[in-house]
């Protein structure tokens, strides 16, 4: 049986001021629950995934949408993309790690970071660098590239990605970053979706990502590109969720 769903919206003051703006869903019960933390796209917003969220209280888990502080165009979060780079948004994800953590239906020992495109890079990077809080990772089409295309652009003298104008230190803040190393100091369970057909992050990053993290799963979505709208939408969501269910040995009778 579904659970019914409840929504809180989500506020994070950060120590700068800045204040973190989202939405959380939840399984209508009492008890602490499981807890995905969702991370935006590159210039996205929380809207864009929130329909997915339903789902997961649905089956016990708590979701947590957010947007980046200069996240996007169309961002709820304080902050413009003119001061963003995948550090300030690493850095807006621990916030809300930490402060959902305090919730009392979030079983704090089972909290799981998931991301699309960028989310998904900065969702490795925090899940890197706090191995003790983060028991998993989900990661839809993660953006890999990001250090490469940063050090492109530096070469080439550009200041744009994808029509939009980035801040002046999210080149070089990008272009420093290991990726091999976040993925193999991580040791955690990671399940990788990645569409086949992706023209902006091709899947080769997800199948390298999925040899170094070692305890990885990916998942090849064929025929899907970058992004999961449609007839993979669905499929996508309950792949994700049942990573979850499976590692937290939730069977349907406790549902």
């Amino acid at each position: 049986m579904a659970y019914a769903v409840i929504t809180d919206k989500l506020e994070v003051t950060k120590e700068n001021g800045q204040v973190i703006r989202g939405l959380i869903y939840r399984p209508d019960a009492e008890g602490s629950f499981p807890t995905a933390i969702f991370s935006h796209g590159f210039g996205s917003n929380y809207r864009e995934l929130m329909h997915y969220g339903s789902g997961y209280a649905e089956n016990g888990i708590v979701c947590v949408f957010f947007d980046f502080c200069g996240g996007g165009m169309e961002s709820e979060s304080d902050g413009t993309m003119l001061e963003m780079t995948v550090m300030t948004e690493a850095a807006d994800l621990v916030a809300v790690m930490e402060s959902v953590k305090c919730l009392s239906y979030v079983d704090k020992d089972k909290l799981y970071l998931q991301g699309e495109s960028q989310g998904g890079f900065v969702s490795a990077i925090v899940g890197r660098a706090y191995t003790e809080d983060v028991k998993g990772l989900i990661l839809w089409y993660p953006a890999f590239v990001i250090p490469e295309d940063a050090g492109r652009r530096m070469e080439q003298g550009g200041d744009e990605a994808m029509g939009l104008k980035l801040s002046k230190d999210y080149n070089k803040v990008a272009a420093d970053i290991d990726v091999k190393d976040l993925q193999t100091g991580f040791g955690k369970p990671v399940l990788l979706i990645h569409g086949n057909k992706d023209d902006i992050v091709p899947i080769e990053y997800s199948r390298t990502a999925a040899a170094n993290y070692g305890y990885a799963t990916l998942r090849e979505v064929q025929g899907a590109g970058h992004g999961f709208g449609g007839e993979f939408s669905d499929m996508v969501r309950d792949t994700s969720i049942d990573f979850i269910k499976i590692y937290e040995g939730i069977t349907e009778s406790e549902e």
